[in-house]
């Protein structure tokens, strides 16, 4: 494997002699057609298939918006095995292509193969070793250093130097405010000199995170309690439509199982252990909000009652607290959208993800593949509106 220092090292050695500001390396000159350092950067919003399709104009919360990419990171993306592969879809309407949306606002190292089924954006450079393909936009704000066969099917927006060794394939045009230097092929259509990143792809400023502990403390006394019904013992808690508070993880693991019939959110002060098969069965077309002022130890899948109906936006978790999580441990399938700014998501072996990531750092040991549901950003009117025509065969 080879570290950041190695690839500066060896792209510097194999690039001397042919350095030359503004040139292509060995094939052909960077000509741009323009020059324009005020031109804005593309940017990433929650959008997919299903909000297309419905006619409702339910203006989109912060909560729902947050979920536009596959994975955002405030952090970086450390090492993660073999690479990482993204795909994007829409439960109720099946194919919605070019939106599994990578946003880091740190940095990446590249190494194995990564494919983007979306826009790439890394507001600190990017380096790496392997293959990688991307299918909408590759931007960063900071230099490109590459090893290998890249392949960006639409544009690239680099605030910095592109160097590289191997070959680099654009499908449209090369946005660049510093020099290109390169050994092997870089194809684009046309070359432009100069844009403003302004900003990184995931907010993740003060004002711009979700304030989940003051939500969670917020609904102490604004909730619906009153509607859960009566239990005595070990027995199953069972919470249908409403927004419910619990002044810890105790009063939800007492429980057998906590059954979710329609939209609940659930708001738990403090630290949960675990989140997985242990407590929660989502009943067929229910949905759960788990917001959690402190962290998740764990996360694991929730139980559906239905095998056909695990849906991404049936589980929406969203934790408030500093620390780190493991998401499953061993090569396993998460269904669900997790939350978590301020928290370091670590995963053991093989992850598949069907829904989407939002943390700080992200590392991990094996392959890591969100298949990201575009779902999830729709509001609850627009879902119900689009399903309701389905079911009618659009009448």
């Amino acid at each position: 494997m080879m570290n950041r220092t190695a690839l500066t090292l060896l792209t510097t050695v194999l690039l001397s002699g042919c350095n030359l500001p503004g040139t292509g390396g060995l094939f052909g000159n960077f000509d741009p057609v323009d020059e324009d350092f005020s031109r804005p950067r593309p940017l990433i919003t929650a959008e997919g298939a299903l909000m297309e399709e419905c006619k409702d104009t339910t203006p989109l919360l912060r909560q729902d918006e947050v979920f536009a990419h596959a994975l955002c990171l405030c952090g970086d993306m450390q090492e993660v095995g073999q690479g990482l592969v993204t795909r994007s879809s829409s439960t109720l309407l099946g194919s919605d292509p070019d939106r599994g949306h990578v946003g880091i606002n740190g940095s990446i190292q590249v190494v194995g193969n990564f494919d983007v089924d979306g826009t790439l954006d890394v507001a600190h450079g990017l380096s790496g070793v392997g293959s990688v393909a991307i299918g909408g936009d590759l931007i960063t704000n900071g230099d490109v250093e590459v090893t290998g066969s890249w392949d960006v099917g639409r544009d690239v927006w680099v605030a910095g130097d592109l160097q590289g060794v191997g070959s680099i394939s654009i499908g449209r045009d090369l946005y660049l405010t510093g020099d290109l230097n390169t050994v092997g092929s870089v194809d684009y259509k046309v070359g432009h000199l100069g844009f403003a990143y302004n900003g990184g792809p995931c907010g993740c400023g003060s004002s711009e995170i979700i304030d989940v502990a003051g939500e969670v403390a917020a609904h102490q006394s604004a909730n619906d309690n009153a509607k859960i019904p009566s239990t005595t013992g070990n027995t199953e808690l069972l919470l249908e439509n409403g927004e419910f508070y619990f002044e810890g993880p105790a009063q939800l693991v007492g429980s057998s199982s906590v059954v979710i019939r329609g939209r609940a959110k659930v708001f738990v002060q403090g630290d949960l252990e675990a989140v997985g098969t242990l407590n929660f069965l989502v009943e067929e077309g229910a949905e759960l909000e788990l917001w959690v002022s402190g962290t998740v130890s764990t996360v694991g899948n929730l139980s559906f009652v239905t095998s056909s109906d695990e849906r991404p936006r049936a589980f929406k978790l969203f934790m408030g607290g500093v620390g780190s999580s493991l998401v499953n441990v061993g090569n396993a399938l998460f269904t669900g959208s997790v939350y978590a700014p301020q928290v370091d998501i670590e995963y053991v072996g093989n992850l598949e993800v069907h829904g989407s990531l939002f943390a700080n750092n992200l590392s991990g040991t094996g392959n890591l593949t969100v298949t990201y549901d575009s779902d999830v950003v729709a509001p609850a009117a627009c879902h119900d509106e689009v399903k309701g025509i389905l079911q009618t065969g659009g009448n």
